[in-house]
């Protein structure tokens, strides 16, 4: 009696399954832990970045010096102890530190287009127009 060989694949195919049913976890669990070291990474980054970005700015408010009046005296004041009622003394180039009133001024132009979009220098005037945007 001869015998036939079985049809191609067939016996292969079973064992195939069987093995990739059993290492179908594993590949599940290696994209799992893909992913979630991704988004570990990716979040110590950004909390690293956060970090240094406050670092620095904390460091710049610091060193930033205003010349503000206080008590009918001119001193030079960091930013961050400027208080309600300080007169500042505004400079060419200045960033101002916190909003305002303009007491008085001579052709004073501010830039606003961070605020209005507007890239043209806003007119400011202690009698038409004397609200000073910080920045």
């Amino acid at each position: 009696p001869s015998l036939s060989p079985p049809a191609c694949g067939t016996a292969a195919a079973g064992a195939e399954d069987e093995g990739e049913a059993e290492a179908g976890w594993i590949e599940g669990a290696a994209i799992l832990l893909s992913v979630v070291c991704v988004v570990l990474v990716t979040a110590f980054n950004d909390w690293s970045k956060e970090k240094q970005f406050r670092g620095l700015q904390s460091r710049i408010e610091q060193e930033q010096k205003f010349q503000v009046v206080r008590g009918a005296q001119v001193i030079q004041l960091p930013v961050a102890d400027i208080v309600v009622g300080d007169i500042a003394q505004i400079k060419y180039g200045d960033l101002l530190p916190a909003d305002g009133v303009l007491i008085q001024g001579n052709d004073l132009k501010i830039d606003e287009s961070s605020l209005t979009g507007e890239s043209d220098h806003v007119k400011k005037d202690a009698d038409k127009d004397p609200m000073l945007l910080s920045g």
